[in-house]
């Protein structure tokens, strides 16, 4: 039988404890006919008994934790969000805690299994096939009640389960196909939800799998799912870097189509110590240029200091440096250009440079 504890966990009832402690005080003899001193042997034997189980029980907790953590730190390595799953399987199954393990991805309410990993011995890890050379990969398995998957991924909960074949919510086909008498299965959470399920077992029957195992496990997909959040928002990083670019590089574009050669490229200041600073044209120079828009152009709506701040976007200046330049605070800057936007009806800064250095080239060309 197994049965969810007050935390919501789902396990086999009772404990491997209470029976070796029923062992110990049950004699099956009365005081009277063993004598103190025989009972007293007899509860001495049973501590030290408990003792070197307690001890062991400690030792392997101890080794299993260790394994997991190194199994973790290899999973870290890895910079695909679409490899994480498989990967924390194999090296899960490499460090040979559990003789199988399989990975599932989970989309909606529908639960795909992937693939089931064997330990092969010395760290090696292969493949779990059955008879068929089939594998699990083609299973569709819906998530719902009374399933118990269902209910470790709609409460985000591991769970440990004895006696798959005779426990009516497991997944008959797959217990079936896999041949597992227990396992443990610990969901994988990522950006807020439940991504995938580890699945994990000792089909030889060496030893009946825990609790332990199954905090053990969800330990690993805790950490599994931290490593694909991290990878998922590198990739998301370098798409955004990658558009960026690109807005860049189309803007460049657009004024080189204009012609005009007045704009600032970057180059090094003369004092040598900011050589990614862009070269910003004296302001006295920039208002020689802009201050007399000719009558009925769009740059004629614009005031003064309008024309000032849209020569220098034009220059390629900042924020930053055009509030150095006009000695205002950046919020200043950021109103004038949002007022310069409107005025030009201009839907960004690069159609209003482009505005500007239309307007400024033709009145250049203009007989006077």
């Amino acid at each position: 039988m197994i049965q969810v504890t007050n935390d919501g966990h789902i396990s086999k009832s009772g404990t491997a404890f209470a029976s070796v402690k029923e062992r110990i005080i049950d004699t099956g003899r009365t005081v009277e006919a063993m004598g103190f001193a025989a009972l007293a042997d007899q509860l001495a034997g049973g501590s030290e008994d408990r003792a070197r189980a307690l001890t062991a029980a400690n030792d392997r907790a101890s080794r299993d934790l260790s394994a997991v953590l190194d199994a973790l730190g290899r999973v870290r390595e890895c910079s695909d969000e679409v490899d994480t799953l498989d990967r924390a399987a194999r090296e899960l199954c490499g460090v040979e805690l559990f003789d199988r393990v399989m990975v599932s991805r989970v989309s909606g309410s529908t639960w795909f299994p992937l693939a089931l990993y064997a330990a092969a011995g010395d760290g090696r890890v292969s493949l779990d096939l059955d008879d068929s050379g089939a594998g699990v990969d083609n299973l569709r398995i819906a998530l719902v009640s009374p399933l118990i998957e269902a209910e470790v991924v709609r409460r985000r909960l591991p769970a440990v389960v004895a006696d798959a074949d005779h426990e009516p919510r497991t997944h008959r086909p797959l217990v079936e196909r896999t041949g597992t008498k227990d396992y443990v299965v610990a969901p994988v959470v990522a950006c807020g939800s439940v991504i995938g399920l580890l699945h994990a077992d000792l089909p030889f029957g060496q030893r009946p799998l825990t609790e332990l195992d199954r905090d053990l496990l969800r330990m690993f997909a805790d950490g599994v799912g931290l490593v694909y959040e991290v990878a998922d928002l590198a990739w998301r990083q370098e798409q955004q870097r990658r558009a960026v670019a690109e807005a860049c590089e189309a803007a460049v574009r657009t004024v080189d189509d204009l012609g005009f050669s007045g704009v600032a490229r970057m180059s090094p200041s003369p004092d040598g110590m900011s050589p990614d600073r862009p070269s910003i044209p004296v302001l006295g120079a920039v208002r020689g240029n802009a201050s007399q828009p000719r009558p009925g152009a769009r740059l004629a709506r614009l005031t003064a200091r309008e024309l000032e701040v849209v020569a220098l976007l034009a220059s390629g200046a900042t924020n930053a440096q055009l509030a150095d330049q006009l000695t205002v605070a950046e919020s200043t800057v950021k109103s004038h250009v949002k007022h310069i936007l409107h005025k030009l009806g201009a839907t960004n800064r690069a159609s209003a440079i482009a505005c500007y250095l239309k307007e400024t080239r033709d009145d250049e060309g203009r007989p006077r």
